[in-house]
């Protein structure tokens, strides 16, 4: 019985789904520097978890959690040279899924204009062989 029990324990701890999302810095345009803004609102339930690349394995959920976090040493040095090390990054994979979201765009106009063309074609082909077979009726029944 007690091997069951773990057992069932590990089908539910499989069954839990985890929202995480990665941190990231917001630019304040006006001082041109990077600050921690709380990606919660006030007083929300069930916040998704928030990983922060400061340091491997430090994450945060909910708001209290997001304001201690901010205050070690080692996240405050991560926001100071953020512009440097992970910016780059960020809009890189930024760019990335919007040239993705693009690509597919244009992947399905252009299958569409595939089908329209052809379409078409069957279209005049059918045409072309309504015409040849008016020309041979004429000879024949001359």
């Amino acid at each position: 019985m007690l091997i069951f029990n773990n057992f069932k324990k590990v089908i539910m701890n499989q069954l839990v789904k985890v929202f995480s999302d990665i941190y990231k810095p917001t630019f304040n345009e006006n001082n041109d520097e990077y600050i921690d803004t709380s990606p919660y609102k006030p007083y929300e339930r069930n916040c998704i978890r928030y990983e922060c690349r400061c340091k491997a394995g430090s994450y945060f959920i909910g708001n209290t959690m997001f304001k201690q976090h901010i205050k070690s040493k080692t996240h405050k040095d991560f926001i100071a040279n953020y512009s440097k090390y992970y910016k780059e990054v960020d809009e890189s994979k930024e760019i990335i899924n919007n040239l993705k979201v693009e690509n597919e765009l244009l992947t399905r106009k252009n299958n569409k204009l595939k089908n329209q063309n052809s379409n078409l074609l069957k279209i005049i082909e059918e045409l072309n062989d309504e015409d040849d077979d008016e020309e041979f009726k004429d000879c024949h029944s001359e």
